[in-house]
């Protein structure tokens, strides 16, 4: 079968491997028919993460049908068209049970990143399929389910750690698919207004299409902009959706004394030099951690059914995966106006 398999820093290529096939009785194999370039794909991309290995297939973002399940697959069968969360749980271990599935004593691998091989391809094996993966109805198209299992869940984990109330002003930095899913479900928990703050105007054209106030902080201090829309108090909930320390830093500065700030980009760094100091005088709050999108798929699935969100803006370029270089090349260098990358197998 095809798939984007990672050459090392800066280059993926399309090569022929073997089709998965089922190793546990849990499994399932999905044809993928449609898969994503992700902000996380580039830190493998660029070479930042130290276990990236060359050959893997890359790919966390992904949706398709069931070919194939396991004997003790009894929930999916062949037909079924489901989205995948980017990393598998079993639903009954302690973490699961408490909503952390990342975090799944038998699961928690991520796909395409060199512990499970990536949905980039023809074909995908899904461990522990019926508590990894999630339903598509036929009423949504691939367009409007695949950033299911990542970036939506992503930004809708983003505001619900950040606490986001009725009635809050949100600052998000980072206007990426994250940064904009972000954007998108600030409002669905009641924000009053939403800031945006990047520097490419394209993508802050789409923040302003959400509903968002664009700040571009090539042209005007967020700062400055910050104190103007919340009456010099500070924002209520910032959230960081960009992955740098520059980013993160400044997210302190941003929020209001008593506010607090959600940080989902990321890091590949070890230490951060957290200003605790700061944060003990203005009491803040600070959360961190990776997304249990399983937790938030079927939310989301009936909040892109009901109209309430539409992502598919987002989805501003759509190629085969045999086009998936030069799809890795525009995104990385965010030229070409590009947001996010359909691959279609």
């Amino acid at each position: 079968m095809k798939a984007v398999t990672y050459k090392g820093p800066n280059e993926v290529q399309i090569e022929e491997v073997p089709a998965p096939t089922i190793q546990a009785s849990g499994d399932a194999i999905v044809r993928v028919t449609a898969s994503s370039i992700c902000g996380s794909d580039l830190h493998l991309y660029h070479g930042r993460l130290p276990f990236a290995q060359k050959g893997f297939v890359l790919g966390h973002e992904f949706l398709g049908v069931v070919e194939e399940v396991g004997d003790g697959v009894t929930d999916l069968k062949s037909g079924d068209r489901v989205v995948a969360a980017f990393s598998t749980s079993c639903g009954r271990c302690y973490y699961c049970r408490r909503g952390l599935t990342t975090q799944c004593m038998r699961g928690g691998q991520v796909f395409g990143f060199g512990q499970l091989s990536g949905g980039q391809a023809d074909y995908v094996r899904i461990p522990l399929a019926e508590t990894t993966c999630e339903r598509v109805p036929d009423t949504l198209d691939d367009t409007q389910a695949i950033l299911i299992g990542d970036v939506l869940a992503t930004g809708y984990y983003c505001a619900d750690i950040g606490k986001v109330r009725p009635g809050d002003i949100v600052l998000v930095l980072g206007c990426g698919p994250v940064g904009l899913c972000t954007v998108m479900s600030a409002w669905l928990f009641g924000a009053s207004k939403v800031l945006a703050v990047d520097s490419l105007p394209e993508r802050l054209e789409l923040a302003a299409k959400f509903g968002a106030v664009p700040v571009n902080m090539a042209q005007e201090d967020v700062n400055t902009a910050v104190r103007q829309h919340t009456g010099g108090r500070g924002a209520d909930v910032v959230c960081e959706a960009v992955g740098s320390q520059e980013a993160l830093r400044s997210c302190f500065g941003y929020a209001r004394p008593g506010g607090s700030i959600a940080a989902v980009g990321v890091y590949a760094e070890a230490s951060f030099e957290f200003p605790i100091f700061l944060s003990f005088l203005r009491d803040l709050s600070f959360r961190v951690g990776i997304c249990p999108a399983k937790q938030y798929m079927s939310t989301l699935v009936d909040l892109i059914q009901s109209g309430r969100i539409d992502t598919t803006p987002l989805i501003t370029h759509t190629m085969p995966l045999e086009d998936s270089a030069h799809g890795y090349d525009i995104f990385a260098r965010r030229t070409d106006g590009c947001v996010k990358i359909l691959l279609k197998s």
